[in-house]
Formats: structure tokens, C-alpha cells, sequence
């Protein structure tokens, strides 16, 4: 069985005495792997997940799904909720993508949204970092996935996301560094994103690819927020040709896309903070 536990989102489920902030994390249990994907933006995250039972002292992995500040930044906080840095493992994308600095250029001047720490940093709070930059198993019947095909045109990154080929050189972020998760359910596979900044369509169609297995679930976050209805309907009628039946959505996805994913006849929900599925 499969256990996934919003530990940080921009909104809250029922447990009102959750942080919400705008981040993502959650904390899955995989057969014997116990492990935190994503860390929101700061020491919130960390409140939450001890209010919710996490047990930080037993992680096996850190997985970073890609390195903008409400994702990683949170590690910052790590090493004061108990995490064993002898024996937890690290486990990101491409490095170089990874610590190149990320920024926005939809303000008057350049925003910056990298993780904030080093590589040297992650190396000395982890015991070990494995790159995944293709498939990279992480136990019976979970994978880390990268390398993401860009097939379909609708889902380009955003303009606005750029980041520093050199120093003051900016040109466009294709998000080399992102992965997601794939853990083996009864019904399938469910895959876990951070932001899905390749697409989440291009992301499925990888994995199933890849592994050679049915997608059942899409668990997180999808950059669908402010995109156009065409686009929300495009994603829903991509979902269901791929098989999808279960959709938990939250993060970066936007709330029009709940009523999509319905009349498609997806299962679907806001994953907040403190909600929970048992696959």
C-alpha cells in the first residue's frame, strides 16, 4: 500500500491547525521506503509535518523535484526536526539545471526563485545525493523519473520562468532538473508531481513510457493556474485518454480545473494540507 500526506500546500483540509503557505510537500510511505518529496519554502513545513506525525528521523529519501524556492527552500530548516543526515539519501534531477539560479522577469526587475543553498550545503546534510536523470528505482515498486520527452506545444514553460546561463545572462527555464515520483498501486501507477513545469501530460506519458505501466493516479502540483479553458480542457481530455481515473491536485493547479476533471469523469480534489490517500 501506498500512503500520501500533504504536509504543506496553500491551503489547509479540515485540520485548521495546519500552516498554510504557498509551497508544496508531501510525505510518502512505499513499501518500506519512507520519504519527503518537496519541502515548501521554509520551517513551516517542518511544524506541520511533526503536527501530522511525520516521522523525520526515519526518512530514507529527500526528493527534490525541482529546485524553485517553494519546493526546496524548506530544506534550510531540515536539520533542526531531526532528519539523520548520515543515512538520508538526496535524490534530484539534473545537477547542473538544478543549481543554475532560477528567476522570474515579469517585474520590473529580475525575481529570484532558486532553492538558496549550494551544492557543497546538500552535501553535507545528506549522507548521499543520487541523480535520477532517466528512471532511478528507489525501492520495490517506486521510481524517481526524469528526462521527460517535450512532445506537445501546449505545454511549453512559461515565458516568465528564466534562469542564469552565466553570470547576468538570462535565457529560458525548460526545468532540465524536475522529476516526479512513480509508485506501483493495485490499480496502477501514481504519479507524483512537484509543478509539472514539462507538462503534465508530456510527464505521464513518460512514465508510462519509461516503465511500461498503466498511470492510475496524478497526485500534486500542475502549473494549470491562470492558463485558458482551452488549455484545462486539452489536460482533462489528455488525462483520460491516458487511463487516469484518480486526480489529487493542488499547489500550483488552480481551482478550475476540479469541474474539468468531473465532467471527464476523474476523480477528483484540492489536496491541502493534512489530507491523505491510501492507494
Amino acid at each position: 500500500m501506498v500512503r500520501i500526506l500533504c504536509v504543506m500546500d496553500n491551503v489547509v483540509s479540515g485540520n485548521k491547525g495546519l500552516t498554510a503557505k504557498h509551497g508544496l510537500s508531501l510525505y510518502l510511505e512505499a513499501g518500506e521506503r519512507k520519504l519527503l518529496f518537496d519541502f515548501g519554502q521554509g520551517r513551516e513545513t517542518w511544524e506541520n509535518g511533526r503536527r501530522l506525525g511525520v516521522p523525520f528521523h526515519e526518512l530514507d529519501y529527500l526528493v527534490f523535484s525541482h529546485s524553485h524556492y517553494d519546493h526546496c527552500a524548506g530544506f534550510l530548516w531540515a536539520e533542526n526536526f531531526g532528519i539523520n543526515e548520515a543515512d538520508v539519501t538526496a535524490v534530484l534531477g539534473s545537477e547542473k539545471a538544478f543549481f543554475q539560479e532560477k528567476y522570474a522577469k515579469d517585474q520590473d526587475f529580475p525575481v529570484y526563485l532558486g532553492c538558496g543553498f549550494t551544492k557543497t550545503y546538500l552535501r553535507q546534510r545528506t549522507g548521499q545525493q543520487w541523480i535520477c536523470e532517466d528512471v532511478l528505482a528507489l525501492g520495490k515498486g517506486l521510481w524517481a523519473v526524469g528526462g521527460f520527452d517535450r512532445i506537445h506545444p501546449e505545454e511549453i514553460p512559461p515565458a516568465r520562468f528564466v534562469k542564469e546561463a552565466e553570470r547576468g545572462v538570462m535565457v529560458p527555464d525548460s526545468f532540465d532538473e524536475e522529476i516526479c515520483l512513480a509508485a506501483e498501486t493495485k490499480k496502477g501507477l501514481a504519479v507524483i508531481a512537484g509543478c509539472s513545469h514539462p507538462g503534465i501530460i508530456n510527464m505521464v506519458e513518460t512514465v508510462i513510457k519509461k516503465l511500461n505501466r498503466p498511470v492510475f493516479a496524478v497526485i500534486g502540483g500542475t502549473h494549470l493556474t491562470g492558463t485558458s479553458k482551452e488549455r484545462l480542457l486539452w489536460t482533462g481530455d489528455a488525462l483520460k485518454r491516458l487511463g487516469v481515473e484518480l486526480a489529487a491536485f493542488n499547489h500550483c493547479t488552480g481551482t478550475a480545473f476540479a469541474s474539468i476533471l468531473s465532467e471527464k469523469g476523474i476523480r477528483g480534489g484540492c489536496f491541502g494540507a493534512g489530507s491523505c490517500l491510501y492507494l
